[in-house]
């Protein structure tokens, strides 16, 4: 025997390297459609989310978190760590059988985490493209379980535009409109969603998280949990649908909250709290149906309350309990920040406009800003610029209609206005100045309006197919 071998194995645990930390486990759930004062955290009367509170009372709770306005830029954004008009150059939303979708050349989170070693996993909805090319498990993810985008796109008749109870239209010519609403199991069909089925989403996600969650438990796993509510339609599950003395809407929302006290719950079970890193967020701000108070504006704005959503990282021993952040943070801070704690290498080749948030998160003392400014883009149209408290927006109020009063750039300070109801534009000349020229610096990276020279190529099909054909039934 080797006579050194004691001294080497003392001196390697005596330095920690025989025996390495377990990489952390990471769970991302992001909620569809849901409003930035609708849960108890921040803010709601009305709904009950006994599970996010404790989440809240346990973590900490970032009250100037970003997403997009609307759904498939804000998962581009969180996919691949940049703003997503650099990689997701498009109007608004994708829709079924578009040609286009997030480019297989691009390097999601999935991807980064699975070069470390993770098990990854998608368990809801997608919509970064429904052709072969653009689903999930071309993108790193090694299981996919969920719709492929909105749970309202698909055929009126299937009850995929009408609310739970409310009267399902009969088209004349159902050949005309969506094809046919699919549940996925990677890439493959597992059934036509009709109403009866909307109303399970929440559930079988949540028992197919818990099941990953169970299966992975001795390996490092990235698991991302885009739930389908609370988008229109609303369809809360059949325990919960009547249950709020407040509408079929907050229905939703207490599942929801339901889903995320049985992950954590299992979490606990499986004595995986300790490594395990949970985000909780929204994919943009809510509807009218919720509330996004005290922040100005609904889901589709650059207002406030269309773009920044409430969200909350949880991580028991390592994130301190019942702690706040309002540094600038957003949906493309995600990778950068679980590459970091992954140890995972993040792609030399190409820009990456997030930041690791770890210190903003885990409290350290004298943490720098991730980020001094941040841009508002709705589609391809720069809107409004932020750099520390102020907020200039670039355009003319929407619901202005004309007036001249209305017209040119407003300016305010969210730190004393967060609800921007006053345009001091007019008392602070340097700070528009000094706001138009970061707009102005930007138009030479993604543009202000129309593609600029930093946005990356689409992915691109020629002949786009409906995952089921229109005559399915």
């Amino acid at each position: 025997m080797n006579s050194r071998l004691p001294l080497l194995l003392a001196f390697a645990l005596l330095h920690g390297t025989a025996r390495s930390e377990p990489k952390p486990n990471f769970i991302v759930i992001t909620i569809d459609d849901l409003g930035y004062a609708d849960t108890g955290p921040f803010g709601s009367k009305l709904n009950r989310t006994p599970n996010i509170d404790r989440m809240a009372q346990e973590g900490c709770k970032l009250t100037s978190f970003y997403a997009a306005p609307v759904c498939s830029p804000s998962r581009a954004a969180l996919m691949t760590g940049c703003y997503a008009k650099r990689v997701l150059p498009i109007p608004h939303v994708l829709f079924p059988m578009d040609p286009i979708g997030l480019s297989p050349r691009e390097i999601t989170v999935a991807e980064t985490l699975k070069g470390a070693g993770y098990a990854t996993a998608i368990i809801g909805k997608w919509h970064l493209g429904d052709q072969p090319e653009f689903l999930p498990n071309a993108q790193g993810f090694d299981l996919h379980f969920g719709l492929p985008y909105s749970n309202d796109m698909g055929p009126a008749a299937d009850g995929v535009k009408s609310d739970l109870g409310k009267p399902i239209p009969n088209p004349k010519n159902p050949a005309k409109g969506q094809p046919p609403l699919p549940l996925l199991r990677n890439g493959k069909v597992v059934k036509r969603v009709l109403p009866h089925d909307q109303q399970s989403l929440v559930r079988i996600y949540t028992d197919e998280a818990v099941e990953f969650i169970r299966t992975k438990k001795d390996t490092p796993f990235f698991l991302y949990l885009p739930h389908n509510a609370v988008h229109f339609p609303i369809y809360p599950g059949k325990d919960w649908a009547g249950k709020s003395p407040h509408g079929i809407y907050s229905d939703w929302v207490e599942e929801v909250d339901w889903s995320i006290g049985r992950i954590l719950g299992a979490l606990r079970d499986q004595g995986l709290t300790e490594r395990t890193f949970v985000f909780f967020t929204s994919d943009n701000g809510g509807t009218p149906r919720g509330r996004n108070t005290p922040l100005r504006g609904n889901k589709g704005s650059t207002f406030e309350g269309g773009i920044r959503v409430p969200a909350i990282a949880w991580w028991p021993t390592k994130i301190p309990a019942a702690t706040t952040t309002d540094a600038i943070t957003g949906m493309f801070d995600i990778l950068p920040t679980l590459a970091a704690l992954a140890g995972a290498k993040l792609p030399s080749n190409r820009r990456i406009d997030g930041a690791d948030i770890w210190p903003q998160l885990s409290g350290s003392p004298g943490a720098k800003p991730a980020h001094e400014t941040f841009f508002y883009y709705n589609g391809l149209r720069l809107n409004a610029v932020r750099n520390g408290d102020w907020k200039l927006q670039l355009e003319s109020d929407p619901n202005a209609k004309g007036k001249p009063e209305n017209a040119g750039p407003k300016l305010f300070n969210l730190r004393s206005d967060v609800g921007e109801s006053t345009n001091v534009a007019g008392s602070h000349p340097e700070v528009v100045a000094k706001l138009k020229a970061l707009a102005s610096a930007m138009n030479d990276d993604l543009g202000a309006n129309g593609i600029g020279p930093g946005c990356r190529e689409l992915g691109r099909v020629k002949d786009p197919k409906p995952i089921i054909s229109f005559d399915t039934k």
